[in-house]
C-alpha cells in the first residue's frame, strides 16, 4: 500500500510521556483486563510508526497518520497527508479543525475514537478518546481522578466505585517527573499500601483509591 504521509511533527513542543493504568481492582472486586493509557504533553502523534505516541498497527493506517495538539482552551485534530484519511463525524479532514465533545474521530477508515473533552473554568483540561478495548487520556500536565457521575464534565478520569469522592486526587506532571496530590481527608490515597498526601510516583507504584487500584506502568518518553 502506497504511504503518502509528507509531514513531520517533532518541534519544540517537548516530549510525550505514554503510562499505562493498569486496573486490580474496582469498588472492591479484582479487575481483570482493564487498563487505559495516560499521555502527557502537548502535541500527540498517531500512526503505525515505531515512536508514535498513539501506535496502531493496521494497514490502513499511515506511518505518520494525524496529530492531536492541545491548546489552552482547544483541542485541534490535523491529518499529515494520510493515505486513507482521517475523518470527524463522516467527513474528510482537509484543514486543522477543532475537536469537540462527542466527535467520532475515524482514523483512515480503520479505528474510529469517540472524544471526550473536559474543562476546567475556561480551560481545556483533557482529551479522551475511546476506540473498542483501546482508551487513551491526553493531558497537558495534570489529571483528576474521582467517581463516575453522568453530569460531571470537569473530571478527567471517572471511576465507577461509590467509595470514591468527585474529585478524589489529582495526578501532576511536572519536567517528566509525576506526582499524585490526595484532595480531601475523606478521600483516601494509598500508594504501595502507605497513606499519602503527596508523592512522586516511580513504574510499578499501586496507588489505591479507596476501594480501587491501579498499577502505574511507565511505557516511554518520546
Amino acid at each position: 500500500m502506497l504511504d503518502r504521509t509528507t509531514v513531520s511533527t517533532k518541534g519544540s513542543e517537548g516530549k510525550v510521556l505514554v503510562v499505562r493504568l493498569v486496573f486490580e481492582r474496582r469498588a472492591g472486586k479484582k479487575a481483570s483486563g482493564e487498563w487505559l493509557y495516560l499521555l502527557f504533553g502537548n502535541q500527540f502523534l498517531i500512526g503505525r510508526e515505531e515512536g508514535c505516541e498513539i501506535r496502531i498497527i493496521n494497514d490502513r493506517i499511515s506511518r505518520k497518520h494525524c496529530l492531536i495538539r492541545l491548546l489552552e482552551d482547544q483541542a485541534k485534530l490535523t491529518d499529515l497527508g494520510s493515505t486513507n484519511g482521517t475523518f470527524r463525524n463522516g467527513e474528510l479532514i482537509e484543514d486543522e479543525i477543532i475537536l469537540e465533545n462527542r466527535d467520532k474521530m475515524d482514523v483512515g477508515q480503520g479505528v474510529l475514537f469517540r472524544v471526550r473533552l473536559c474543562h476546567r473554568g475556561d480551560r481545556l483540561s483533557s482529551v479522551r478518546l475511546y476506540g473498542g478495548n483501546e482508551v487513551y487520556l491526553l493531558a497537558s500536565n495534570e489529571v483528576l481522578i474521582g467517581k463516575f457521575q453522568e453530569e460531571t464534565d470537569d473530571v478527567d478520569l471517572m471511576v465507577s466505585d461509590p467509595s470514591l469522592v468527585t474529585r478524589h486526587c489529582r495526578i501532576e506532571h511536572f519536567y517528566n517527573d509525576n506526582f499524585i496530590v490526595a484532595l480531601s481527608p475523606e478521600a483516601p490515597v494509598l500508594v504501595n499500601g502507605k497513606p499519602v498526601k503527596e508523592l512522586g510516583l516511580k513504574d510499578g507504584d499501586l496507588i489505591e483509591l479507596a476501594d480501587s487500584a491501579f498499577r502505574w506502568k511507565m511505557v516511554s518518553l518520546t
